[in-house]
């Protein structure tokens, strides 16, 4: 006969990050009419302005947008170098793997590599490498067995409850950040903004009332040209914050924000004074990304039986991450640019940090890393160099837990020069999330046999409790309760149940 058990549900949403991918990009671009020829191509850097973002009905993850461009060149004639600054558009899928289901789609977008090539004095070939992380959550809808039905008191039921993370919500908010920069006293004025870096990082989440409340910080890196030639670089750490709706959640949640850069521009002058050489104006475009968690508790039946009859039961595998943790760690990176030349100043430096992951089994996380200085040789003439490196955080895993985790550079970047080229030292912060993946056994159902007959065995049983067993396990055996065992042994509680001295074991009636 079937077994009639209690079911409760659980309907949360899981986190899901699924296989990133690559996409190469290029674009040929003509100088300007109003810009001297190219003498020579110094450095190219570029910033990924992810806009769109879909999974198709076939399952597949599809990115667009572009890549802010600029290319540092050597004119022919003129003072000082100057940029050539475009946009090279993309539009790139990957495949979703099983993710038809996905729900609060994110994709974050890296620029791998970049490289500028001259094909004649009027015109170059850019050409980008990028790589796509897709994330996201996954809709649960979770049943358990939790109870027995009341008409069979002869069933036993040996409970567990668990806990677990789990994602209530997921807002987002695009928001335009505008910021006024004046130069440093004692520089000249800006003739011309040959770059801009962006690195954007969250530092609070929090909810108050029905509002999520959001603060972070954009570390801002503009090269730009002095009257006269010379290069300087404006370095400044901008704070912001926004205010998006959180009704429906209550102030006992965890929050964690992330940024995606949409648009950006940096001009000479405001708006109050468009022609002001001596301030820049940094527009930007950005979304805001607050994912919401709470704790799940999850009680279920582990196992059951019948003192009074054999029971066939069904069971099915629950899989819940637990153990979560939010973790850092800080690296001090020292690393050698070899310029195979004599440096005579360095002008700029810039370090970047791509995915991490997971090495091995040991524990550990290994940062990709990559470094670029732009410099003049002994003979004043501008150059660059780039390394691509990485550093581990050693046993920052512990045994049994994944880690999903993300890197940055934060901090001056100091730059020494040797007889071998430029030293850096920098700090990198790996920010992680660890957890481990708990799967149990639960019953689904079950059958009682009510043909079974219980042999009649001998009426007084004694025997340990072996090593690896449990009072449950000896109960079921002999299908008797944990209760009477405990009774009439005369012991208060099973944590006090003895391994060494035989127990009488009941018979169940």
């Amino acid at each position: 006969m079937e077994l009639k058990l209690k079911k409760a549900g659980h309907d949360y949403y899981e986190g899901v990050a699924w296989p990133p991918f690559s996409c190469e990009t290029m674009r040929e671009s003509i100088v300007p009419d109003s810009c001297a020829d190219i003498a020579r191509i110094v450095d190219t850097t570029g910033l990924v302005c992810l806009t769109g973002r879909e999974l198709t009905g076939d399952g597949r993850f599809c990115a667009s947008g572009t890549v802010e461009v600029s290319v540092l060149y050597i004119p022919e004639k003129g003072d000082g170098p100057c940029a050539l600054r475009f946009q090279i558009p993309f539009q790139c899928c990957g495949e979703g793997q099983d993710a038809a289901d996905a729900e609060f789609l994110d994709i974050r977008g890296e620029l791998q590599s970049i490289d500028t090539r001259m094909l004649n004095p009027r015109k170059v070939l850019t050409r980008a490498n990028l790589m796509f992380y897709p994330s996201g959550c996954r809709h649960v809808s979770l049943s358990v067995c939790t109870d027995a039905g009341e008409d069979d008191s002869s069933i036993q039921l040996l409970r567990e409850k668990k806990e677990t993370w789990v994602v209530a919500g997921v807002r987002e908010k695009e928001f335009t950040f505008i910021e006024e920069l004046p130069l440093s006293p004692g520089r000249g004025a800006a003739s011309e903004i040959l770059c801009t870096r962006l690195a954007l990082r969250g530092t609070d989440s929090k909810l108050i009332g029905s509002k999520l409340v959001v603060k972070g910080l954009i570390s801002a890196s503009v090269l730009y040209r002095e009257n006269g030639g010379r290069l300087s670089v404006l370095q400044q750490d901008l704070p912001f914050s926004q205010i998006l709706e959180g009704n429906g959640f209550t102030d006992d949640l965890d929050s964690g924000a992330s940024y995606r850069l949409l648009s950006a521009d940096c001009r000479i002058g405001t708006e109050d004074s468009p022609d002001d050489p001596h301030m820049l104006t940094l527009s930007l475009l950005l979304r805001a990304r607050v994912t919401v968690r709470r704790r799940e508790e999850i009680d279920f039946i582990a196992d059951l039986y019948s003192t009074s009859s054999a029971v066939n039961c069904q069971t099915s595998e629950l899989s819940l991450r637990e153990d979560t943790e939010r973790r850092s760690c800080r690296l001090n990176v020292r690393e050698l640019l070899e310029t195979g030349a004599e440096v005579k100043a360095v002008v700029d430096t810039e370090v970047g940090c791509g995915a991490v992951r997971s090495s091995g089994g040991s524990g550990t996380l290994e940062i990709p890393l990559w470094a670029r200085c732009l410099y003049l040789d002994e003979n004043d003439a501008l150059r660059s160099v780039r390394r691509d490196f990485s550093t581990v955080c050693e046993g920052e895993i512990p045994d049994g837990c994944r880690a999903e985790a993300e890197a940055a550079c934060r901090g001056d970047v100091m730059a020494s020069i040797v007889p071998d080229g430029v030293e850096l030292r920098f700090q990198v912060d790996c920010d992680m999330e660890t957890a481990r993946d708990g799967r149990y056994l639960c019953v689904a159902g079950g059958e009682t046999d009510d043909e079974d007959s219980h042999e009649a065995g001998p009426s007084l049983i004694l025997r340990k409790v072996g090593q690896g067993e449990s009072l449950w396990s000896v109960a079921k055996q002999y299908r008797t309760t944990c209760r009477s065992i405990l009774e009439v042994n005369e012991i208060p509680e099973e944590s006090q149940l003895p391994h060494d001295r035989l127990l009488l074991i009941p018979r169940a009636r």
